[in-house]
């Protein structure tokens, strides 16, 4: 192990900061970045050379309906509710400085949390998930002979499946979260999740996304199908046969040609 090593194999109980610093394990992330951008991948998760990040509010906004329906009570140990409209002001930077290490709130920001909440819980199948099981789960294994790990937003071991809940800017009709997990890969860390857990646990998994429209605060779920989950572990195999590769080799070139061959085909999403 190395000084960048903070987890283990097998299940971490950690922070989610302490989760995205180790730099041996991989997670469905880099994996994506090998795919698209390798010069990224080397420069971040290799040599630790990190850009500073736009902030954005709707990282803060997804953060807090994760806490609120996956983990609630550590939504008032984690975010502090600024009782104003703006994040500006001689009020606002005082109560900055009343909740350090807490994620800031503003009353706008909140209320629409509740509206994508709400929305959740109006849908009882996606309710019904969130139950007997684990939230915010790390799990450590070797995947093809390198160290790869997961973080679950919710897991039921004994039932045997993961959820990961998602906000979405577009509509959360079937074509149109088809469209986003081909986007977004979904179907690449959903495939990585349950060959981790799989391979932990012993036993199969099934992989839900209870998918939620904030523009239209409804809330759908979906279950990977056997085809998506079959793309996706094409896509981990090739960028983990990439990272085995430039590590033997010592040469992080691009990768256009993979990404070439990954892009073909269309993304089957069952409805729930």
């Amino acid at each position: 192990m190395t000084q960048d090593a903070i987890l283990k194999p097998g299940i971490n109980d950690v922070s989610n900061a302490d989760y995205h610093k180790d730099r041996v394990y991989l997670s469905s992330s880099n994996l994506k970045t090998i795919l698209t951008d390798l010069a990224k991948f080397h420069k971040e998760k290799i040599l630790g050379i990190y850009e500073k990040q736009e902030h954005k509010t709707y990282f803060d906004e997804g953060s807090l309906t994760h806490a609120m329906i996956l983990e609630p009570d550590k939504v008032s140990r984690d975010f502090a509710f600024f009782p104003g409209w703006t994040k500006a002001g001689g009020l606002y930077e005082q109560f900055v400085l009343d909740n350090p290490k807490k994620t800031i709130i503003s009353v706008p920001q909140k209320a629409r949390c509740d509206q994508y909440v709400e929305a959740f819980r109006r849908n009882k199948t996606a309710v019904n998930l969130i139950r007997n099981g684990l939230a915010e789960h790390t799990v450590c294994v070797d995947i093809l002979g390198v160290p790869i790990k997961i973080r679950t937003d919710y897991i039921n071991v004994d039932e045997g499946y993961i959820v990961d809940v998602k906000t979405s800017s577009m509509p959360v009709d079937v074509d149109s979260f088809r469209y986003i997990v081909g986007k977004y890969q979904y179907d690449l860390s959903a495939a990585l999740y349950l060959m981790v857990a799989e391979e932990f646990y012993g036993k199969p998994f099934d992989f839900y996304f209870p998918a939620i429209a904030k523009k239209d605060s409804v809330c759908e779920v979906f279950k990977l199908s056997q085809a998506s989950r079959t793309k996706g572990e094409l896509q981990v195999s090739k960028a983990i046969q990439i990272y085995k590769k430039c590590k033997e080799t010592g040469i992080w070139e691009s990768n256009a040609i993979v990404k070439k061959e990954l892009t073909v085909g269309d993304y089957e999403i069952l409805e729930v």
